[in-house]
């Protein structure tokens, strides 16, 4: 038996649950080569469908083999060669929930993952910004298991069947350290360096996106979770590189900056999607096709903004009740644009074609769609005149980014929904849902990560209407970070102040919002003021209860990086409202 030198994996990722009733996934694995010119047999991954119960598994089902299918090859500079090997796993799902043990011969022991019974509804977890940013001291907080870790402990006691993953899975920011790039990136220049990418250039791009994607995807606890709870992700601007698609077109289209996106989109899909769409027949040139790959749950939009790769958005079976969407709100992401109509159409007309007995969309969205406005603030950032910015650049380098010298913080400001560039698009959005769960009978639900702290918001009808019998209520959970560190107290106090604001953005659709009074008692049980808001590291769980009810349980962490949690609970009801068919 030969052995296999693992550089990641194996990874997991759902991937949806057809009309038969058959459970699709895939497993990754990246193996390590002495020499690209080594001759290999694909690896085999051999998995069993085991039946739970009180006396030990029971086999439910035989024991199935999935040859891999090489989709890369990655040589680095040392004449190694990284393949990456992708595998599809396909269950019959029964009257019972399974256990699926599985192994790769001469290279994983076998470890186990969890699936449903037919007529259950999944039980999911759900994070965002796992990786720390540039500046952040991780000994702090004792690294990136510690939640992780609180994570796997609930996994253990009653298992989850998907883990979503809503953004910045992992920093590539670092990148603009890597000697090639330095002169090129870190510059206080108003314009963008138009400097061509060479070999030379290329080369550092790759190597960085390669091994900080190993480093990160495989080892510690967040591997570990990805090999027993199967992965469903969706991008944010950490993703590709910070602000990626926030700045202007000068910058956006400068070579080696765009060069950098659209690199790390590809890597985002081999190592987050297991897809490489040259081997799976997706075309940025031709967005004709919505699902041209063997992923099921894949939703092709238009083409890319800057970078040659179309929107890949995700819709995901998670049980007869439930769904779940995840909007590519990258790909074609400009100052003045998050999704182009061509995305936003295919996502809308693939929930249409959900079973009648969904009940619960879940619509994933990297940015959160409610929170706190800091419009004053945005103006004031942008503004190239304004003596206390001027004051800041010169006293603070740190005040400035690296890519054309423009407020750091302005960045995280114009990607936010409720940003002046994207107020218009964001109303739009929430009409359209409003529309969809009218039409459809479906309690929408939002959720989103970025901010790197927890809480959540909601829509809701001007008239005074019980949530059950409202189609406008929405909640907007936020879950940030589980490994990132949140922002300072001082921010987190002002961020509560302005969630107190009402807002009349939505009147004119019969619409309210607000952000929801949560976290009345803080991580100790004390009253505090801070309600709306919470600055401490979180993961978030999301069950259907008997109710009918999607109950989301915020998992805070207590003390930082001890990686104990208290829970915070929000409660979608079922849909009690009466259906208005679209004419």
């Amino acid at each position: 038996m030969s052995q296999w030198n693992l550089d990641v994996g194996p990874l997991l990722r759902y991937d949806t649950v057809d009309a038969n009733g058959v459970y699709h996934a895939f497993a990754l694995i990246v193996t390590d080569h002495a020499s690209p010119s080594e001759q290999v047999s694909a690896p085999v991954l051999r998995y069993t469908p085991l039946l739970a119960d009180e006396q030990g598994p029971q086999v439910s089902g035989q024991t199935m083999q999935s040859q891999a299918a090489q989709i890369w090859a990655y040589a680095d500079e040392s004449g190694r060669l990284h393949r990456f090997w992708r595998f599809k796993l396909e269950i019959q799902l029964i009257e019972y929930a399974q256990v699926v043990a599985y192994d790769i011969p001469g290279a994983c022991e076998a470890t186990q993952f969890h699936v449903p019974a037919r007529q259950e509804n999944f039980r999911w977890a759900g994070h965002s910004c796992n990786g720390f940013s540039s500046s952040t001291p991780t000994e702090e907080w004792n690294g990136a298991d510690p939640l992780w870790n609180d994570l796997l402990a609930e996994h253990a006691k009653k298992p989850f069947h998907m883990c979503m993953g809503g953004g910045d899975q992992l920093y590539n920011d670092k990148i603009a350290n890597e000697e090639e790039l330095t002169g090129v990136l870190n510059s206080d220049n108003s314009k963008p360096n138009m400097t061509p990418v060479t070999d030379e250039i290329a080369t550092a791009i790759d190597r960085f996106l390669f091994f900080n994607y190993k480093k990160w995807f495989g080892s510690g606890s967040f591997s570990k979770a990805a090999s027993q709870i199967p992965m469903v992700n969706m991008l944010d601007d950490h993703d590709l590189i910070d602000g990626f698609g926030t700045y202007p077109d000068d910058l956006m289209k400068s070579p080696v900056f765009n060069h950098i996106g659209s690199r790390g989109y590809f890597f985002y899909l081999l190592f987050q999607q297991f897809m490489n769409d040259e081997a799976d027949s997706i075309s940025n040139s031709d967005t004709s096709n919505p699902n041209p790959s063997p992923f099921l749950s894949l939703v092709i939009g238009g083409p890319g903004a800057f970078i040659p790769y179309p929107t890949h958005s995700l819709i995901v079976y998670l049980g007869p009740k439930q769904a779940m969407l995840l909007i590519d709100c990258r790909a074609q992401r400009k100052l003045k644009q998050v999704c182009a109509p061509d995305t936003y159409k295919r996502c809308f007309d693939a929930v249409r074609k959900l079973p009648a007995s969904v009940e619960h969309l879940i619509i994933q969205l990297g940015v959160p769609l409610a929170y706190p406005r800091m419009v004053t603030l945005e103006k004031i950032l942008e503004s190239k005149y304004n003596p206390i910015v001027k004051l800041a650049k010169w006293l603070l380098p740190a005040f400035t980014n690296n890519f054309n010298g423009q407020v750091e913080l302005l960045d995280d400001l114009n990607d936010h929904w409720c940003a002046a560039h994207h107020k218009r698009e964001r109303n739009w959005l929430i009409e359209r849902t409003q529309e969809l769960s009218l039409e459809r009978k479906l309690r929408i639900t939002f959720i989103s990560g970025d901010v790197h702290a927890g809480g959540c918001g909601v829509f809701y009808s001007a008239r005074s209407l019980h949530p059950e019998r409202d189609y406008r209520y929405s909640l907007a959970v936020i879950t940030s970070a589980i490994v990132n560190a949140p922002p300072p107290a001082p921010v987190i106090t002002m961020v509560n102040t302005l969630a107190a604001k009402k807002h009349r953005s939505l009147f004119y659709v019969h619409t309210r919002e607000k952000m929801l009074p949560l976290f009345k008692y803080d991580l100790e049980d004390k009253k505090q003021r801070n309600k709306y808001i919470i600055g401490a590291r979180n993961w978030c769980e999301a069950n259907l209860n008997e109710k009918g009810e999607l109950v989301f349980d915020l998992h805070v962490e207590k003390a930082k990086g001890a990686g104990e949690t208290k829970v915070y609970s929000m409660t979608a009801p079922p849909p009690m409202f009466q259906q208005k068919l679209k004419k």
